[in-house]
C-alpha cells in the first residue's frame, strides 16, 4: 500500500515539475493550454449545475489574463477589427442600469452576467487556433448533449434525474436543469454538436457515420422531445434553414424543407404543442402586450434591466394568463426594448446582429469553396465554424419566444458559441492570408487570398 502511494506521489511530483518547466520555457503556450482545458470542461459539464457555471468562467478568466500577459499581440482580441461591437453591448447595459427606475436592482440583475456570460466571448475566441481545437470543442458539445440526454432517459424511466434528483415538471422532462427549459438548452447545444457528422464522415462511411451520429446524439433528441420546447424546435428548424442558405448561391425552395421537417417531426411526437388552439392560447401574447405598454411609457432609455414586473405593476397592469410575479416578457428583443429603450435597443441590435452579419460575410464564401472540394480526408474547418455560427444564430431565433437577455445559463451558452465562432473566423482568415503568397508563387498569375477587410 505504501509502495503504491509513494509511486503515485512520485508521478504527481513529476507532473508538477513538468508543468513548472513548461511554464518557464513557453509561458504563453502553457497558459493557453490551461485556458483551453478549463473552457472545454465548462462546455462539457455545462448542465451539471450552477456551481460549475459559476466557477469555471472565473478560472478561465484567470488563465486568459495570464495568456494575454505573455501573448497579447498574438491574441484573437488584439487582431479583431470589429471589437468595437462589444462596446455597443457595454453601452446598452450601462443604459439599462443608469437610466433604470431602480438602478441598484438593475445593477444586481445585469451584474450577475459578468462572470457567467459577458466574459465568455473573450474566453471562447482564444480557444480556437486551428481545426484541431475546433474539433475538440465540437466534441465538448457532443459530450454535454450525450450525458444530459442519458440523464433525461433516466428521468423518464425512474422519475428522477441522476444528477440533482429532479422530477419531471407538468409531465415534461427537465434533466439536471430542474425545469423544462432544458429543451431550450439541449436545442442550442445540439446545433454546434451537429458538426460531429463531418468529423465522423472523415473516418467512416455513410451508414457507419449515421449509426455513430444517432448513438451520440440520440439521447439528447429523446430529452429534447420529452421537454417539449416549441422555441427549441424553432431554433433547430431555423438553424437548418440557415445552413441551407449558407450552402446555396441563391434562394431555393429547399431552404424551407428542413425547417418544415423539423417542426413536422416535433408535432408528430408532441401534437398538442403545435396545435392552433395551443398557440392561440399561449400566455406569451399577453406578456408581449405588457412589455409593449412598458416600452411606450419609457420609450427612449427604457424602464431598466430586470424591471419588467415592477414597471407593468406601476402602470396598474397585470397579466391575464400568467402569474403576477412573472419577471420577463418571454421575448429577448422585447426584453431589450422595454429595458433599454430605443437608444439601448439600437446598440444591442448592432452588437447582436453585427456579429451575425460579420460571421456570415466571412464564413459563407469560404464554406462554399470548402464544400466544392470536399472529400473524406479534406478540410472541414469552415463547416465546423459554420455550425458554431448557427449555434449563435439559433439563440437569436430561440429568443423570439425565449427568455430575458440576462438569463444567465442562456446568455452564457450563446456567448460561448459566439466566441468560438469569432476565434475560428479570425484565425481561419489569417491562415488564408498567410498562405496566399505561397499559392501565388506556385501558380503564376493567381489572385491573392481573401482578406478580412471592412465590416
Amino acid at each position: 500500500m505504501n509502495r503504491h502511494l509513494a509511486a503515485a506521489g512520485a508521478r504527481i511530483r513529476a507532473f508538477l515539475c513538468g508543468c513548472r518547466a513548461a511554464r518557464a520555457e513557453r509561458p504563453a503556450e502553457f497558459w493557453h493550454t490551461c485556458l483551453f482545458g478549463a473552457f472545454w470542461l465548462s462546455l462539457a459539464s455545462f448542465p451539471i449545475g450552477y456551481g460549475m457555471r459559476e466557477v469555471m468562467p472565473v478560472i478561465c478568466l484567470i488563465f486568459l489574463a495570464l495568456y494575454y500577459r505573455h501573448a497579447w499581440r498574438e491574441s484573437v482580441l488584439a487582431r479583431l477589427r470589429v471589437k468595437w461591437l462589444f462596446g455597443c453591448a457595454g453601452l446598452m447595459i450601462a443604459i439599462g442600469i443608469l437610466c433604470s427606475s431602480s438602478p441598484l436592482d438593475s445593477l444586481l440583475h445585469a451584474g450577475t452576467g459578468i462572470n457567467k456570460g459577458f466574459i465568455l466571448p473573450f474566453i471562447g475566441m482564444e480557444c480556437v487556433r486551428d481545426g484541431r481545437d475546433l474539433r475538440r470543442l465540437v466534441w465538448a458539445c457532443v459530450t454535454a448533449c450525450f450525458w444530459e440526454g442519458i440523464d433525461g432517459i433516466w428521468q423518464a424511466a425512474t422519475g428522477r434525474d441522476f444528477i440533482m434528483g429532479y422530477a419531471p415538471n407538468a409531465g415534461r422532462l427537465t434533466g439536471s436543469l430542474g425545469d423544462y427549459t432544458v429543451g431550450n438548452y439541449i436545442a442550442l447545444a445540439l446545433i454546434p454538436a451537429f458538426g460531429v457528422w463531418f468529423i465522423l464522415r472523415r473516418k467512416l462511411r455513410v451508414p457507419e457515420a449515421l449509426a455513430a451520429f444517432c448513438l451520440l446524439l440520440g439521447p439528447a433528441f429523446f430529452l429534447f422531445q420529452g421537454a417539449s420546447s416549441r422555441s427549441g424546435a424553432l431554433a433547430i428548424a431555423g438553424s437548418l434553414g440557415l445552413w441551407v442558405l449558407l450552402r446555396c448561391r441563391r434562394w431555393q425552395w429547399r431552404t424551407l424543407l428542413w425547417p418544415v421537417l423539423v417542426l413536422g417531426a416535433f408535432s408528430l411526437f408532441q401534437p398538442m404543442r403545435l396545435a392552433p388552439e395551443s398557440i392561440a392560447g399561449d400566455n406569451r401574447w399577453d406578456l408581449w402586450r405588457l412589455g409593449w405598454r412598458v416600452f411606450l411609457e419609457h420609450p427612449w432609455f427604457g424602464a431598466g434591466a430586470g424591471q419588467y414586473n415592477a414597471a407593468f405593476r406601476a402602470l396598474g397592469l397585470a397579466p391575464q394568463e400568467e402569474v403576477i410575479t412573472i419577471s420577463h416578457p418571454h421575448n429577448v428583443f422585447l426584453d431589450l426594448l422595454y429595458a433599454h429603450g430605443i437608444v439601448g435597443f439600437s446598440l444591442g441590435m448592432l452588437f447582436l446582429f453585427g456579429f451575425l452579419w460579420w460571421g456570415w460575410r466571412r464564413i459563407r464564401p469560404r464554406l462554399m469553396r470548402e464544400c466544392a472540394t470536399e472529400g473524406n480526408g479534406g478540410s472541414i474547418y469552415w463547416r465546423l465554424t459554420a455550425w458554431f455560427w448557427l449555434g449563435y444564430a439559433g439563440w437569436l431565433v430561440n429568443g423570439i419566444f425565449g427568455h430575458d437577455f440576462y438569463r444567465i445559463w442562456w446568455l452564457a451558452l450563446a456567448m460561448s458559441h459566439l466566441g468560438i465562432m469569432i476565434g475560428a473566423v479570425v484565425n481561419g482568415c489569417a491562415r488564408e492570408q498567410a498562405s496566399a503568397p505561397a499559392r501565388a508563387a506556385a501558380v503564376p498569375g493567381a489572385p491573392p487570398g481573401p482578406e478580412d477587410r471592412g465590416f
